[in-house]
């Protein structure tokens, strides 16, 4: 609205020279906000100006259709993480022309109070509402408070100086000047707390965490409020996996995929077996194997055999390195041959990928002793939940002697190897047999210290 409209309208209406600065101001910075204003003065029905002069005509204050919500999406499992992201993306039908318009982005280094704000706030440009998506600012900024915290314990005060995106409350003035007491200032944590229920219905806002924030922070509270929406994608296990496999093969498939679904028990149960924790890895290994089998025909197993050799071969080390310390010696010896003469692995690879094992079996038993549960475990090692629990139970039926006492074995493999003191394939043998040997003295010794 001009100026010169505005005049003639607040002329019309009636209006005061004081109210038609208001209205000016109003309408310069919040358009929606004029309407209501207005209202009030000139006694019509809230929502609606009435205008005294023929024909009436009503003007509507604009409104999104559906309120937006708050969205907490966090999890290890980033593929349906994603998957959720762009579904509820989708779901608010941004006009594509304007899409990016409409889309504001925020992750750990970018983030600030005053852009969030400012991006949740803004009008939409020729759309219902507005997208905000902010990347680890949570998981951000609960390590800065954590790291202040740490800080304020060490030195038994607060910090004089407020850290970069605090909040400050400026000092109020009292009687003659003088300055009234400041209210302590806001870390960013807590005014993203507190920010949280204010943000207008105009704007769908998405935090994607690696995992939610505590339950005891600021935020962890926020995020339980009426209005926010939190949902956990943890990496599945066993028959979830298996599960997971083929629903991502049927949608990979998409018509085209057979009555029966788009791969068979058989191969979900090898792949699953082969991808582990890496969930990027089992999408890709699904979408090309689905790729390869073509319309109307499943994934079998043998798919997977001729198209992932880098996860057979993994599975292959994984079944070796159990043998090995499980003290299996006639099975380990047939893993080992099997590895060596189907894959193009050398007797130097499978010497460090058993290095990589015995680690990982120390890592997992120096965690339990600190007191983690298997769930901390699984995600600081990148492990499924079942891998974590299979190694426990073997690094305490072995003991700590004996697995430092392999691991060092393996680096002197590794030197007389390089060193040419013996033939790679001999060595190899020679050394998974020591080491399935010396498994079941370790074993054999941790029962009787128990007994």
């Amino acid at each position: 609205m001009g100026m010169t409209k505005r005049r003639d309208f607040c002329r019309e209406v009636g209006l005061s020279r004081t109210t038609h600065r208001r209205v000016r101001t109003v309408d310069r910075d919040k358009p929606g906000k004029q309407i209501h204003s207005l209202v009030s003065h000139v006694s019509c029905p809230p929502g609606s100006v009435r205008f005294p002069t023929r024909p009436r005509r009503t003007v509507h204050a604009s409104a999104p259709t559906t309120p937006m919500t708050v969205h907490l999406l966090c999890g290890p499992d980033e593929v349906s993480r994603e998957d959720a992201v762009r579904e509820l993306v989708a779901g608010v039908r941004l006009p594509s022309d304007f899409a990016d318009v409409n889309t504001s982005r925020f992750d750990a280094t970018s983030y600030t109070p005053e852009a969030f704000r400012f991006a949740c706030e803004a009008m939409p440009f020729l759309a219902e509402c507005r997208v905000v998506i902010c990347r680890g600012v949570a998981a951000s900024l609960g390590a800065r408070e954590a790291r202040a915290a740490a800080r304020r314990s060490t030195n038994g005060t607060a910090d004089d100086e407020p850290s970069s995106g605090q909040v400050v409350a400026r000092p109020a003035k009292g009687k003659r000047g003088a300055s009234a007491p400041t209210a302590p200032a806001k870390t960013p944590e807590q005014a993203l707390a507190d920010y949280l229920p204010e943000i207008p219905g105009a704007t769908l806002v998405l935090f994607v965490e690696d995992e939610a924030p505590a339950s005891a922070t600021a935020l962890g509270t926020a995020f339980t409020r009426p209005g926010m929406v939190t949902r956990n994608f943890p990496i599945p296990e066993g028959a979830g996996l298996e599960r997971w496999l083929r629903t991502r093969a049927q949608e990979f498939a998409g018509p085209g995929a057979p009555s029966s679904g788009a791969i068979t028990a058989d191969a979900a149960r090898l792949l699953a077996s082969y991808v582990g924790t890496d969930m990027r890895l089992a999408s890709n290994e699904v979408r090309k194997l689905v790729t390869y089998a073509g319309p109307g025909r499943a994934v079998e197993a043998r798919d997977v055999e001729l198209l992932s050799p880098q996860t057979t071969a993994t599975a292959k080390i994984w079944e070796l390195s159990q043998a090995i310390l499980d003290g299996q010696r006639s099975k380990a010896a047939t893993r080992l041959a099997q590895l060596l003469d189907a894959s193009d692995m050398r007797p130097e690879q499978v010497i460090s990928s058993l290095r990589s094992a015995i680690t990982q079996h120390l890592s997992v038993q120096e965690l339990e002793q600190r007191g983690q549960p298997d769930a901390t475990i699984a995600r600081e090692l990148r492990m499924q939940p079942f891998a974590v629990k299979m190694v426990r139970e073997r690094a305490s039926r072995l003991g700590e002697r004996a697995l430092i006492y392999l691991h060092r074995r393996t680096l002197e493999a590794d030197l007389s190897l390089k060193t040419g003191r013996q033939a790679p394939r001999l060595a190899i043998e020679l050394l998974v047999v020591e080491l399935s040997a010396r498994a079941v003295q370790a074993m054999q010794l941790q029962a009787q210290r128990r007994g």
